[in-house]
């Protein structure tokens, strides 16, 4: 019999509780794989999902695919690459290098930019919409859009389903497999999976927008340090700027744009599983254009007569979840080139974090090198029937600052897809599928799991 998991949430002294009553909630899909979240790790894990022959449903809260990509809209899409002084050298590769080639097609790139000591891919989140239409069309994935999952069940520790609402009310979905790539490990939570949310250390989320009206040709000269110096200028002139340090990518006529916000709550990140706190983030994300708007027309060459083109339609969120699974990648394995017997996917990104004050720390692999993660990471530790890929896999708070970024989950969103379906067509568990006929399917498809050198440069 199914148990039915809808964990409460923080409940405070005030609050006042009503009970629901007695419902039947319709099921009304039963695909082999269940992908929850439609971003970069959503979309590679029902993408090979459904090429590996299984029947797959992905569900979405908003109405387009990309997470934070097109949601949020990042500037570039970070982890894709390792570098050294010769080479920009992809160790994303399948399912990432494919979508990197289709941004291409529909001139939604301009190929990938070096900056600091890494490098990342400039992307249009317009043309990235598009692309991810056309990848889950083809495969053959349907699509719920408009959705939020609100409850899961449960047989004794498998999850068989989850419940979720939508425009036309509460439905359910029962499936062979499931995959949590919400980002925020929803999934996992409501399943009752453990997981950390340390909100005092973890990291400033962003409100990424863009500017038009910029001269790029003189904007695209100055260096990162160039820019930081001409915001701390401004902060010096009695602008009040949370950030002089941050990301300037164009990819339109006359546009840039900037990753450079920080929120803060009383000198900490706020809590964004908090719908208060979340939504005074929102709010206050927006309030800081308007100095950067400042500082960017007074202070930087090549603004002068900027305007603010666009926002994104949500705050960009770096860390929330991170669910406790049957590995938990450390900061040791990103910084030593972590090995792993069941190693899935690859990443070359440095340790990225944005903490309290104007800066960000940096912590850089040496060049030209990479680790590995793990598929343990991506099973929830006591839970069956569940993965979990993308920023929620199970990893250290250092080391999520580096696997977190949308190139990784690209990569292990694929594998998770390729596990899923065949737990689905194999009647077992997913964790307990064959890893050697894993590991043969995602080398067929091209991904790099570090078998090889890094001699494949762009």
């Amino acid at each position: 019999m199914n148990e039915h998991y809808d964990p409460g949430q923080r409940r405070l002294p005030s609050q006042d509780f009503l009970s629901e009553p007695a419902r039947s909630i319709p099921i009304r899909y039963r695909p082999d794989v269940l992908v929850v979240g439609g971003g970069p790790a959503g979309i590679a894990a029902a993408t090979a999902a459904a090429r590996s022959g299984a029947s797959v449903l992905i569900c979405e809260r908003n109405g387009y695919l990309g997470g934070a990509l097109t949601m949020v809209t990042l500037g570039s899409i970070c982890g894709l690459y390792a570098v050294s002084p010769e080479h920009i050298t992809p160790v994303v590769r399948g399912i990432g290098a494919e979508i990197a080639e289709r941004l291409h097609t529909y001139g939604g790139t301009s190929g990938p930019m070096r900056w600091l000591e890494t490098a990342s891919l400039p992307y249009d989140p317009n043309s990235f919409k598009l692309v991810a239409d056309d990848l889950t069309a083809e495969s053959g994935v349907e699509l719920a859009f408009h959705c939020s999952a609100v409850a899961v069940t449960r047989e004794d520790a498998r999850v068989t389903g989850v419940i979720f609402e939508g425009v036309d009310g509460r439905w359910a979905c029962m499936a062979s497999s499931i995959i949590d790539c919400t980002g925020d490990g929803t999934v996992a939570a409501l399943a009752g999976a453990g997981f950390e949310h340390d909100v005092p250390n973890g990291q400033a989320p962003t409100t990424m927008f863009r500017f038009g009206g910029v001269d790029v040709e003189r904007a695209r000269q100055i260096s990162r340090p160039e820019l930081h110096a001409c915001l701390e200028r401004a902060v010096a002139s009695g602008l009040s700027l949370p950030r002089t340090a941050g990301g300037a990518f164009s990819n339109q006529p006359h546009s840039m744009h900037l990753n450079i916000t920080r929120i803060l709550r009383d000198g900490v990140p706020p809590n964004t599983l908090d719908t208060r706190e979340l939504s005074a983030a929102e709010v206050e994300g927006r309030r800081q254009l308007r100095a950067y708007l400042q500082a960017f027309r007074e202070f930087v060459p090549g603004y002068e007569g900027c305007f603010i083109a666009d926002i994104g339609a949500s705050i960009g969120v770096r860390e929330s979840r991170r669910v406790m699974g049957d590995y938990r990648l450390t900061l040791d394995d990103v910084l030593h080139e972590g090995r792993f017997e069941d190693a899935i996917a690859c990443s070359a990104w440095p340790v990225e974090e944005h903490g309290a004050g104007r800066g960000t720390r940096w912590v850089f692999l040496a060049p030209g090198t990479y680790y590995q993660i793990p598929l343990r990471t991506m099973l929830p530790e006591g839970i069956e029937g569940l993965l979990v890929a993308g920023r929620c896999a199970s990893a250290s708070h250092d080391a999520h600052a580096s696997m977190r970024v949308a190139g990784v989950c690209f990569a292990m969103g694929e594998a998770a897809g390729v596990v899923a379906a065949q737990a689905a067509s194999s009647g077992t568990s997913v964790r307990n599928v064959d890893f050697a006929s894993v590991r043969a399917d995602l080398l067929r498809r091209g991904a790099f799991l570090g078998e090889d050198r890094l001699t494949q440069p762009v």
